[in-house]
C-alpha cells in the first residue's frame, strides 16, 4: 500500500483510547472486505499468505457456516496512520507506509476470503482457473482481471469478518508511540506460527541496505520473508555478506563475528549474528518504526554485495575446469553430476550421475555443465575477503584489483594448492566446507597472488 485509503463499514464496534495506541474492534461487512482487497498488498504482514490447509478450512467455514465465521476466526489486524470516523459506523483508514501499515496479521484470512468471493462470483465452471492461485500476487492479478464480475449478492448468506484497527493518538507523541509499537505487535501476533528470525528482521528493516545494494534482477528473487516465493533464501545472502563484514574491526562488530566455516554450515547463525550487529545502537537507529543502518563501515561492507553473488557464480562455473587442469575426472566425484541430455540408462533405473536438465548457478542461473555441492567452493568464496581492504573504516576492493579477472586468471593455479585438501577430505564436500584449515589455506593463497 502507498498513500491509499479505504472506507470500512463495521456491523458493530468498540473504541479503546485509554492506552498508548487507539484501537477499534468490530466486525466488517462483506462490502468492506471487497474494498479492502481492492487496495491490499500484504507488504506489512510479516509472513506472506499461501494457500493450503489453513485457507481451505477458512473457505469451508465460509461455505458451510458463514454466520459463525466471526466467532471462529480471529480475523484481520490492520494498522493505519490515520483513522477517521464517518457516519453510519464507517471508518476511513489511510495507509501511507506500505511496510508498516495495512494488514499486519490475518493475511491467510484475507487470501481465503478473496478466493471464496471469486469462486462465488465466477461460478463453479471457472473454478479450475482459480486453483492456480497459491500466493497473494496471483490472487491480486485474478482479482483485478475479474473485478467487474465480483458480486456479493451471489452469496447465499453474508458473513462478517472480525477486524482490529490500530492507529495513533493525536499529536507527535502519539505518532511516535504508534511507530515504535507496530513492529513488535506485528511480530507478536504472527508468533502463533513461529516466524523465522530473518522474516522478523526483514520486517524490522534490517535488510533495507542489503536490498538496496544488490541489483534489481536479483533482489526480486530473494525470499525476504516466509512464503513470499523467492528462489534464493535470504540466509544465503546474509552469509555471503559476512565476507566483507569480517574485514571490519572488533570495535565495530562488537563480538558479532562468525567463523568462516559458519558461512557454509550454519546460515541461520550468520543471520542471527547479523541481526545482533544491526540492533546495536552504534550501528543503526530507529526511524518511523524501522531500523536504519547508519554506520559507514557496515554500509560499505554491505555495498560490496553488488559484486559477491556474481563472483560466487563465477567461481562455481570455473571450478570444474580448474580442477580438471590439475586432476582429470571432476565428474567422477561421487557428489558431482554432469549435464548430458543424451545419457543412456542401461538397466532402466535412473543414472544419478547424469542430468537431462541443464544445471544453473545459484544466483544468476547461468548454465553449467556440472551440478555439485557448494562445499567445494565455500573456502574460495570466503577467500575473496583477501581482495578487500579497509581504509578510513570503510571496506572496498583493493585499488587496481578486479576480482572477476583475479579469479579467472588465478583459479587454475589456486586449484593446485586446493586439490590436496580435496584429496585429503576423500572428496567429501561437507568435510571441506566444515574444515577451518581449508579456509585459511585459500586465504593465504589469494594473498600470495596479490601484486607486491
Amino acid at each position: 500500500m502507498n498513500s491509499k485509503k479505504v472506507v470500512l463499514r463495521l456491523d458493530e464496534h468498540s473504541l479503546s483510547e485509554k492506552y498508548a495506541l487507539r484501537r477499534i474492534t468490530g466486525t466488517a461487512t462483506v462490502d468492506s472486505m471487497i474494498r479492502l482487497i481492492d487496495i491490499a498488498d500484504l507488504k506489512a504482514n510479516a509472513r506472506d499468505a499461501k494457500t493450503g490447509g489453513v485457507t481451505s478450512a477458512i473457505q469451508e467455514t465460509l461455505e458451510k457456516t458463514p454466520e459463525l465465521f466471526h466467532f471462529k476466526s480471529k480475523g484481520i489486524l490492520l494498522a493505519s496512520g490515520d483513522c477517521r470516523e464517518l457516519e453510519r459506523s464507517r471508518f476511513e483508514l489511510s495507509f501511507d507506509d506500505d511496510l508498516a501499515e495495512g494488514v499486519l496479521d490475518g493475511g491467510h484470512n484475507l487470501l481465503a476470503i478473496s478466493i471464496f468471493l471469486l469462486k462465488k462470483s465466477l461460478g463453479e465452471e471457472r473454478e479450475r482457473e482459480l486453483r492456480k492461485i497459491k500466493r497473494w500476487p496471483e490472487l491480486e492479478s485474478a482479482w483485478i482481471e475479474h473485478r467487474n464480475e465480483i458480486d456479493p449478492e451471489k452469496l447465499e448468506k453474508k458473513f462478517l469478518v472480525p477486524v482490529e484497527i490500530l492507529f495513533p493518538k493525536s499529536g507527535e507523541a502519539g505518532r511516535k508511540d504508534y511507530e515504535d509499537a507496530i513492529l513488535d505487535i506485528a511480530s507478536a501476533r504472527n508468533n502463533n506460527t513461529e516466524l523465522p528470525e530473518t522474516t522478523k528482521a526483514n520486517k524490522a528493516g534490517f535488510y533495507v541496505s542489503l536490498r538496496e545494494s544488490i541489483d534489481q534482477e536479483l533482489e526480486k528473487k530473494i525470499e525476504w520473508k516466509t512464503n513470499d516465493g523467492g528462489r534464493i533464501k535470504v540466509q544465503d545472502l546474509i552469509a555471503l555478506a559476512w565476507v566483507p563484514l569480517s574485514k571490519l574491526d572488533d570495535d565495530v562488530l562488537s563480538g558479532n563475528r562468525v567463523a568462516p566455516t559458519t558461512t557454509y554450515s550454519s546460515k541461520g547463525a550468520c543471520a542471527s549474528a547479523f541481526n545482533r550487529l544491526v540492533e546495536n545502537e552504534s550501528i543503526s537507529r530507529s526511524e518511523h518504526g524501522q531500523t536504519k543502518i547508519y554506520h559507514p563501515g557496515v554500509l560499505s561492507a554491505i555495498a560490496l554485495m553488488k559484486d559477491l553473488p556474481r563472483l560466487y557464480d563465477l567461481i562455481y562455473q570455473l571450478l570444474p575446469d580448474a580442477y580438471n587442469s590439475v586432476s582429470p575426472r571432476f565428474g567422477g566425484i561421487d557428489s558431482v553430476r554432469k549435464f548430458d541430455p543424451k545419457a543412456k540408462v542401461g538397466d532402466g533405473s535412473k543414472n544419478h550421475k547424469y542430468l537431462k536438465r541443464e544445471p544453473t548457478t545459484k544466483y544468476y542461473e547461468h548454465p553449467c555443465e556440472f551440478d555439485y555441492p557448494d562445499g567445494f567452493i565455500a573456502p574460495l568464496v570466503w577467500a575473496l575477503r583477501e581482495l578487500m581492504e579497509v581504509n578510513d573504516g570503510k571496506v572496498d576492493w583493493i585499488p587496481g584489483i578486479n576480482p572477476d579477472a583475479f579469479i579467472t586468471r588465478h583459479l587454475p593455479d589456486t586449484m593446485k594448492v586446493f586439490y590436496g585438501m580435496i584429496q585429503m577430505s576423500n572428496w567429501d564436500s561437507q568435510v571441506i566446507g566444515k574444515t577451518a584449515a581449508c579456509y585459511e589455506l585459500m586465504c593465504n593463497d589469494f594473498r600470495s597472488r596479490l601484486p607486491k
